[in-house]
């Protein structure tokens, strides 16, 4: 069973933790795997990403509005029923709380989205029922900034986005609800009062491991250089399979060696330095070198000074060396206070879009696209091609190379068109004005070899920015 490495102020060994997660979609049986293995002393993952947090927030913000106009609040249950957090968790969780509580591996987790409370209390409940476990569960709040972002914006404070500098009156779009991106002080004091499990909101991707690496090793908040370290341990494995070869430019090394199926997932040896090891699972596909780790070390820090709520880290002078099969060592990362702001996402209505596929199969691609752009473009006339924001066509799988060779699988490819707007009946699919109206208007004048999709049609769905 884990024990904390801090014995009469003296720091032991490096904690291992297991990341677990990469996003909502990543693998059922994570949990379980890692928390299996006694050796590993806590497990990270995330289950959030900003596609997903902006539904979860509009939800949110919805059932708010319902709470004002019938005058009370919703009960746990009626919470629960129409909760907004990240569902997915759950799968990864139930099977796994067992082999959590004999090996007593603690679990820091990116997956309460807009409802962390009912998320922790749901996890707690579920601990007595499969397992008797009376589990402490902790929860981090205080990302939801909606009141407070919105306040600012109304005294003239300026935001800007951090993708392409526009400002909020810029942007255009009335936010809904905004959330912050919190850093792992509120996970290390959870776990100094004995937390098991600790759910987050919305926290940084590399937080959890932050905090967990603070609280084993008893840093303090300015302990700048092991901090910045373990902001990159946790940057490392927040991606799950991404540092074991998942989108790996050398992938074709993995399948010549049969290492391509059931990558393992990473494992970050925290030292009380702040250095750390990667590694994996043992027993399991993939690998861990310099170039993998590499991959991820670059993925998303916008230059050499990587910003977070807790420390800058300095990677001008990162080292990254091989120790042997499967672990490659990551030091000389040193560590800045932080900036005195930190990210924020908001999520606003930006409006509708549909889209619409064509397979067009053999000779003559070019003109092919072309008869079916300005049948489409003439059926759906100028006047409601003006309502939309968006109107895109585009030819996907394409090349040019060795058409008439071969299958007719291989000579296929995807005309896509694409629309957005922000009136829902241009989308309207029984609307005889509507795109989908105007686009079906076409099909029996198509070029030759056209197929229309049904399966890939999509009508009059939410957008949100």
């Amino acid at each position: 069973m884990a024990t904390n490495s801090i014995t009469n102020g003296t720091a032991k060994r490096a904690i291992r933790i297991g990341g677990a997660s990469g996003g909502f979609t990543d693998r059922v049986r994570a949990i379980s795997r890692l928390a299996s293995d006694p050796s590993v002393d806590a497990l990270v993952g995330d289950w959030l990403s900003e596609n997903v947090m902006t539904g979860y927030g509009a939800g949110k913000e919805a059932r708010r509005k319902l709470e004002k106009e019938r005058g009370s609040s919703f009960s746990f249950e009626e919470k629960r029923q129409n909760a907004h957090f990240a569902s997915t968790f759950l799968q990864c969780f139930e099977p796994a709380i067992g082999t959590l509580k004999k090996n007593g591996a603690k679990l820091v987790v990116n997956a309460g989205a807009n409802d962390t409370e009912v998320l922790a209390e749901v996890v707690r409940r579920l601990c007595v029922e499969r397992e008797g476990w009376e589990a402490k569960v902790a929860w981090v709040e205080g990302d939801e900034v909606t009141d407070q972002f919105k306040d600012m914006a109304a005294r003239g404070h300026v935001f800007k986005n951090l993708g392409d500098g526009r400002t909020l009156e810029e942007w255009g779009h009335k936010p809904l609800c905004a959330q912050a991106y919190l850093g792992s002080l509120g996970i290390s004091e959870a776990l100094k009062q004995g937390a098991d499990i600790v759910i987050c909101g919305r926290v940084s991707d590399a937080a959890p491991t932050i905090g967990l690496s603070a609280w084993w090793h008893g840093w303090k908040n300015d302990d700048w250089d092991q901090l910045a370290g373990a902001l990159i341990a946790g940057h490392l494995i927040e991606c799950s399979a991404f540092i074991t070869g998942g989108y790996y430019s050398g992938f074709k090394d993995l399948m010549k060696s049969g290492k391509h199926l059931n990558l393992g997932f990473p494992i970050a040896e925290v030292e009380a330095s702040g250095n750390c090891v990667i590694a994996k699972e043992s027993n399991t596909g993939g690998m861990v070198n310099t170039e993998t780790v590499t991959s991820q070390l670059v993925y998303e820090i916008s230059g050499p000074l990587y910003l977070n709520s807790d420390v800058v880290a300095n990677l001008e002078n990162v080292s990254l060396t091989q120790l042997n099969s499967d672990r490659v060592r990551v030091s000389g990362i040193t560590g800045l206070p932080p900036p005195a702001t930190t990210r924020v996402g908001v999520t606003a209505h930006g409006g509708y879009q549909a889209e619409w596929h064509f397979y067009l199969v053999g000779l003559d691609m070019q003109e092919k696209v072309r008869w079916m752009e300005e049948q489409a473009r003439y059926a759906i006339g100028e006047e409601i091609m003006s309502k939309f924001t968006c109107l895109r066509f585009q030819l996907l799988g394409y090349t040019g190379e060795g058409v008439g060779v071969g299958t007719q699988d291989w000579n296929t490819a995807d005309l896509r068109i694409f629309a957005q707007g922000l009136r829902k009946e241009l989308f309207d699919g029984s609307d005889p004005d509507g795109f989908a109206r105007k686009l079906y208007e076409t099909v029996l004048q198509s070029c030759p070899v056209s197929i229309l999709i049904t399966h890939a049609m999509r009508d009059s769905t939410n957008r949100w920015k």
